[in-house]
């Protein structure tokens, strides 16, 4: 059996429980392969265009909110994923900040991703609508396979 297909796997979480469930395919295919598993999580920021009769004020965002928000996040990862992992077994931590999809698609180039796995279903209800699915979008444009993972029945 061909250990090498897998070298880097990404893992993308929104902290829902699609992205829990993908989790547990991520962290088994990454152990089988002996991938470096990627944990990524993108805080999702906005811009908003001044109206056109002013001039543009950029935002300026607190340093100490957005330190905490990245502490946050920190903490969710590791207590949620990074302490299932098996011992000795390798990760990377990465937390972006932009388009969920933009932001994945472009840590897939640079770190030269060979899988990445995520939820099929993240955001629902008018987020969905507004901003539709960052696993499409993924799916679509990812230079890498990408495998989606639904919450699924279990009979535990």
């Amino acid at each position: 059996m061909r250990t090498d297909i897998f070298k880097n796997i990404a893992f993308c979480t929104d902290f829902s429980d699609n992205a829990d469930e993908a989790f547990i395919a991520a962290k088994d295919l990454a152990w089988h392969y002996g991938a470096t598993l990627h944990i990524v999580h993108v805080m999702v920021t906005f811009s908003v265009a001044p109206p056109a009769h002013q001039s543009f004020m950029p935002i300026e965002y607190d340093s100490k909110f957005i330190d905490q928000v990245k502490q946050g996040a920190q903490e969710t990862i590791q207590g949620r994923y990074v302490d299932q992992l098996k011992e000795k077994q390798p990760y990377e931590i990465h937390l972006l900040s932009g388009y969920a999809s933009t932001e994945i698609i472009r840590l897939a180039e640079e770190r030269e991703l060979d899988l990445i796995v995520m939820g099929s279903h993240g955001l629902t209800g008018l987020a969905h609508v507004l901003f539709g699915s960052t696993a499409d979008r993924v799916v679509r444009k990812a230079p890498c396979s990408v495998l989606t993972v639904r919450i699924g029945k279990r009979n535990d």
